[in-house]
This record gives structure tokens, C-alpha cells and sequence, in this order.
């Protein structure tokens, strides 16, 4: 080992000094990086593969590869990891997403016109009891054709329908009779059309083809009657025999 050349308070050259001085203290150094420094490899190639979205799956695979990883050797990239996870599934479920989109707004037009006006639904009749039927009904009688001049028939059931379709008949009002005792069949027809006559003619009279309505009605029957039924259904119906009305009456 050499010394510096001799200086002011220094030995000569010569001079062998017994005890020689200590090492001089080394400065701070900076030891060469760990493991937990580096960026996982997989991590990078996972962000990268679900960036581009053409290897699929890929990157979601390799994003779990390298969490692992550095759940077990330390590191960085994680962050990449989840990032290359999350992109790789919205390649995956974004097509999936976009055809459901597609496939509803198909659906939504289908349902209307060209004009982008609905189409008419089609609906199957209903079948429901006569005397359940409300104001705003359409009916269709299977026993008679709702003419006016048909004879009394006893009815059970109707069918509800489309409004905008052939139907019998549109009803308009319904009342209950005030009797305590079921008055006779005659009386009954009165009651009815007296009772219909007063609440739906007007309306009728408004109808621009005013001149091809008439009135029909439902009433109680003797079995109805003792079931505590009082109802009277006053309706619109075509005129003629045996034809039917296709729209709403518009009174």
C-alpha cells in the first residue's frame, strides 16, 4: 500500500509509522435492485395482450399468472395485471353486449311500422263471464251475432277482444236494476232498454256513422238474479244483422 507524499505534519517518505492509520470511511453506496423492484414480466405481456384484444382470453390468463407471481416472489406490476385482466373480459363481453343491443332495437322495430308508428298487437280472445264484462270492452257473443232485433238468449260467457278488429259489439254503459224482486222477462227488456236507451244514445248519435249503430243489451238471468247479480251491459253493435263493428264507437 502507498501513502501521499510527505507534507507539512506528515513522516517522511522513509519514515515506517508503527501504527498506521485507520481506513478512511467509504461514502454512502447504493446496492444493486432487489426482486420487489422489478416489474413482473407476465404482468407487462398480460397489459399488452388484453390492450390489443386479439388473443381473447390471454391476457386475463396471464393477469392471474402474474398476480400470482408476485403474490409470492414481490415485485411491481399488478396494477398491469388487473388492467390486462379487465381488458381481456371487455373484449370477451363487449361483442356480447353490443348483439343484445342490436337484437333489442330489431325487436323495438319490428314492433312498429315504417312510418315508426306501432303495429297492432294480436291478441288471443279472452273468454270472460257477461256479466264481468266493463265499459271500454269489445266483445265477441259466441251464442248470438249482437244484433239488435235478436231474440232473449241466455248467455254464460263472451269473448273479449282487439277493439280494432271485427267484434259484435262495444260496451258502452253498464247499471244495476233497483228491483227487490226479479221483474218477468218483458219487464226485464224494458228495464234494459229504457236504462240503455238513456245512457249511450247520445254517444251513439255522435258516431259519424251514426246512421249503421243501434243498441243491444245483457240482463240478468233468474239463476244470475239469485247469485245477486243486477247488472245491465249496454252496448254499441252494428246495425245490420250479422255484421260487426271493426273500430271504437268515436261518440
Amino acid at each position: 500500500m502507498s501513502y501521499p507524499p510527505p507534507g507539512p505534519g506528515q513522516p517522511g517518505a522513509g519514515f515506517h509509522d508503527p501504527y498506521p492509520s485507520p481506513p478512511m470511511p467509504v461514502g454512502p453506496g447504493y446496492a444493486a435492485g432487489s426482486p420487489q423492484d422489478k416489474t413482473n414480466g407476465v404482468a407487462i405481456a398480460a397489459f399488452v395482450t388484453g390492450l390489443l384484444g386479439c388473443f381473447g382470453i390471454v391476457g386475463a390468463v396471464l393477469g392471474v399468472i402474474s398476480l400470482r407471481q408476485i403474490g409470492e416472489r414481490g415485485g411491481k406490476g399488478r396494477g398491469l395485471a388487473v388492467a390486462g385482466i379487465v381488458l381481456s373480459a371487455l373484449w370477451i363481453v363487449g361483442p356480447v353486449i353490443g348483439y343484445l343491443m342490436i337484437s333489442g332495437s330489431d325487436s323495438s322495430s319490428s314492433a312498429s311500422g315504417p312510418d315508426g308508428t306501432p303495429k297492432p298487437k294480436t291478441t288471443r280472445p279472452q273468454k270472460i263471464d257477461a256479466y264481468k264484462m266493463k265499459v271500454g270492452d269489445c266483445i265477441n257473443d259466441p251464442v248470438s251475432s249482437g244484433g239488435p232485433s235478436a231474440p232473449p238468449v241466455e248467455v254464460d260467457s263472451v269473448k273479449k277482444v282487439p277493439c280494432t278488429g271485427p267484434h259484435d259489439g262495444e260496451v258502452l254503459a253498464v247499471f244495476n236494476l233497483t228491483q227487490t224482486v226479479m221483474p218477468d222477462d218483458q219487464r226485464m227488456s224494458d228495464l234494459a232498454s229504457a236504462g240503455c236507451k238513456l245512457r249511450i244514445q247520445r254517444r251513439l248519435d255522435r258516431d259519424p256513422a251514426a246512421a249503421h249503430l243501434a243498441r243491444s243489451f245483457y240482463y240478468p238471468t233468474a239463476d244470475s238474479w239469485r247469485d245477486g247479480d243486477r247488472a245491465v251491459t249496454c252496448l254499441g253493435v252494428n246495425a245490420a244483422e250479422g255484421k260487426k263493428l271493426t273500430r271504437r264507437i268515436r261518440g
